[in-house]
């Protein structure tokens, strides 16, 4: 993964007062409120004899160890030992590790990194979260599958006729027109066409039955966040995905999404909304898990790519500036820019 990041460790409205423990970037986490409603996020472990704080509690603000009663406060400090005696010190290695959190979206945000945080990957914007007119969904994925290789499925609109086609346009109208790149310090983005998606469900209310063409607006952020704006050509219906793609480990990817519609805005669509986009993932995951190598190879020459994977060879780009100034960190892949990765 990427340092100096921020990566999505869960819902805010799975988290209050009730710690949380979390697996995510490799680490066991714990996350709670603090009485003012703050997030915090430590390592799920105390420093005494190893127990995870996520089957603790708090007491007065402070999480609470459910070994041996060892109590941290928000900055991971201990600061209270039951078993002491009289004015015996705590010791100074009694610290939890910290991370910095944000709350954007409906999630929480944890950055992961050794530079500040206002050198690091900002948070992507998402303008049409809160915003009239709009109704958000919202779903949790996983994926046996690197981060790298989710991101950029969700940025690839050539596979549709082939792994979605029953939503999607036939296999003999596959072909991709040619589309331009945008690229910023921390995005690659696009506006490509494509025949437009079948008028199947609830999309027979909203589709003419004539349309020439339909378009999506696809961006990747840096590390793994996707934008796949759709266009349906009709009243300004649109409909946004916005996933973030967390690693869980080196071959795990939990994915927190948000569907935003701004057509057929009644509470009563959200399941068949939900389901859309779940019947997607499943129909990428077996595919995207089955690719070799496992992450996306930084190396030009180890994949033949075409005109049509421009968007992910301006995300392999990005990907690889960021592991060349030493931001890249992995146990299993510790030289992504070589040619070959298994």
């Amino acid at each position: 993964m990427l340092r100096n990041a921020w990566y999505v460790v869960t819902r805010s409205a799975a988290l209050g007062q009730t710690p949380l423990g979390v697996r995510a970037l490799g680490e066991q986490l714990v996350l709670w409120r603090s009485p003012d409603g703050a997030v915090q996020a430590m390592v799920d472990q105390c420093p005494h004899r190893g127990a995870q704080l996520s089957g603790g509690w708090l007491t007065a603000g402070c999480l609470t160890c459910p070994y041996h009663g060892w109590q941290f406060n928000r900055a991971g400090e201990c600061v209270h030992i039951p078993a002491n005696q009289g004015t015996a010190a705590i010791p100074k290695r009694a610290q939890l590790k910290t991370y910095a959190t944000r709350e954007r979206y409906g999630l929480v945000w944890l950055y992961w990194g050794d530079l500040p945080e206002s050198q690091g990957i900002p948070i992507p914007p998402l303008p049409e979260w809160g915003a009239k007119g709009w109704r958000a969904i919202y779903g949790e994925s996983e994926w046996p599958a690197h981060f790298t290789r989710v991101t950029e499925g969700n940025m690839d609109s050539s596979h549709a006729p082939f792994v979605h086609s029953a939503f999607f346009g036939l296999r003999e109208e596959a072909q991709v027109p040619p589309y331009r790149v945008e690229t910023t310090p921390w995005s690659v983005s696009a506006l490509t066409l494509s025949k437009p998606p079948k008028r199947v469900g609830l999309l027979k209310l909203i589709l003419k039955r004539d349309r020439p063409v339909t378009t999506a607006h696809l961006t990747g952020y840096l590390p793994g966040v996707n934008r796949i704006d759709v266009d349906f050509k009709f009243k300004g219906y649109r409909f946004i995905y916005f996933g973030v793609h967390t690693p869980v480990d080196e071959t795990t990817t939990r994915t927190q999404w948000i569907g935003l519609r701004n057509f057929l805005t009644a509470p009563w669509v959200d399941g068949h909304s939900r389901r859309n986009v779940v019947k997607t993932f499943e129909e990428d995951c077996d595919v995207i898990a089955s690719v070799r190598p496992a992450i996306v190879p930084f190396h030009s020459a180890t994949e033949v790519l075409v005109g049509s994977d421009a968007l992910q060879v301006a995300y392999r780009k990005l990907l690889r500036q960021y592991a060349e100034r030493g931001w890249w960190h992995s146990d299993r892949y510790p030289s992504p820019c070589q040619p070959s990765l298994v």
